[in-house]
């Protein structure tokens, strides 16, 4: 899917449409085309991940593994550390039925929110990919002038599944690409949460875009950043076993 969107955008940017893309793609291709541009192809597997964390005078940092699968359709994402003594061992899986935390002194796996910060102001949700065409809509569009003159495309989405994470959020897209700038992450209380912004895209294997780095702003405590930063994709298949909950634990 992601391939046929990529191309839907370049015959739009070809025939001079550019920022009028927007009114040409529906909705749901719309926010398809948000997630194939941010997102790497299905066929990759594990990511291995630098996350920084700045608060005040103080920075922390840790890599992170993320092994994706689909099993039986549905999408599952397994996140542990590799490095930094305060959270090795310390394992999440987002899975259908919500996500899940294991530790070393656990028994056995248990429910969290997934807008629970895995490290520093990096929530699960975020930190496995949100994915916009799965859980949200459209409600509101709007162009916007920058300060240099400038415009870019704001879009209001909601989602009506209690489950996910946000339940509001707020792209920014460059008018021209529809290639998304950042997103503001609401809580439930309607106030900003986090912003976070798309700082750099890459391609990988000729047509593959992403984007390789992430700056998260916390929105309540000025300040506070943290930096998400792709330092290897793999493409291996994985074990489903990784990915079950029953292997956690006694």
């Amino acid at each position: 899917m992601k391939t046929t969107t990529i191309i839907m955008l370049l015959a739009l940017l070809l025939l001079g449409l550019g920022a009028f893309g927007q009114d040409t793609l529906s909705d749901p291709e719309l926010l398809q085309a948000f997630d194939d541009l941010r997102f790497f192809d299905d066929d990759v597997t594990s990511l291995r991940v630098r996350i920084t964390s700045t608060k005040a005078d103080e920075v922390d940092e840790a890599e992170v593994l993320l092994l994706f699968a689909e099993i039986d359709g549905e999408d599952y994402t397994r996140i542990e550390f590799l490095s930094n003594d305060d959270v090795l061992g310390q394992i999440y899986i987002t899975t259908p039925d919500g996500t899940f935390f294991f530790a070393p002194d656990l028994d056995e796996p248990f429910q969290v929110s997934g807008n629970q910060e895995v490290f520093g102001d990096s929530p699960a949700a975020q930190t496995a990919g949100i994915r916009f065409a799965e859980d949200y809509r459209i409600v509101a569009r709007r162009t916007v002038t920058l300060e240099d003159g400038s415009a870019v495309l704001e879009f209001d989405l909601v989602t009506e599944d209690l489950a996910v994470a946000f339940q509001k959020t707020t792209v920014t897209a460059d008018a021209e690409t529809l290639r998304p700038l950042s997103v503001i992450l609401f809580a439930v209380s309607g106030l900003p949460f986090y912003e976070v912004y798309f700082e750099e895209y890459v391609t990988r294997a000729d047509d593959d875009v992403y984007v390789s780095v992430q700056r998260i702003e916390n929105q309540i405590f000025a300040g506070q950043t943290t930096i998400s930063e792709i330092l290897e994709i793999g493409t291996d298949e994985l074990d489903p076993a990784l990915f079950d909950l029953a292997q956690f634990g006694g």
